[in-house]
This record gives structure tokens, sequence and C-alpha cells, in this order.
């Protein structure tokens, strides 16, 4: 199976912003666990403090924002070969 160039960029670029998600999501998560809710036994999801709440729709809501530019620019860009 070959790969295009366009599909290497696209997939390149959303791996990327997955993993920069997922890593902004666990920073999130570990800076406002609400250490009260801690269980040592991995059955529940830790909670997180009341300020953490906007800070991780934030990180949701730039994820989303990169995914919109970064589809803008993947649509506007030349990869056709010349």
């Amino acid at each position: 199976m070959e790969i295009d160039r366009k599909f290497a960029v696209e997939l390149g670029i959303s791996a990327a912003s997955v993993v920069l998600f997922v890593g902004a999501a666990y920073v999130v998560s570990s800076s406002y666990a609400d250490p009260g809710n801690v269980t040592d036994n991995g059955s529940a999801a830790p909670v997180l403090q009341p300020g953490g709440g906007p800070v991780m729709v934030g990180v949701i809501g730039l994820f989303v924002l990169i995914m919109a530019v970064a589809g803008l620019i993947l649509y506007r860009a030349d990869f056709d070969d010349a």
C-alpha cells in the first residue's frame, strides 16, 4: 500500500494533535486532582478540584481549535507533485 504525501501529512498532524491533547489532559488531571478522593486501586477516576473543570474545558476547546486550524491549513495546502 502506497501512502501519498498528503495522507502522510494529515496522519502526522492528527497524531501530533492527539498526543498533545492527551498530554495536556494528563497534566491538568494530575495538577488539579482532588487529594481527598484518591483511590489506590484504580477502580475510579480521580476527581478534579473545582478550579480544574474550566481548565479541562479550555484544553478541550484548544484541541478543537487546533484541529480546525489544521484542517483549514491542510485544505488550502497544495500537495500536487510539481
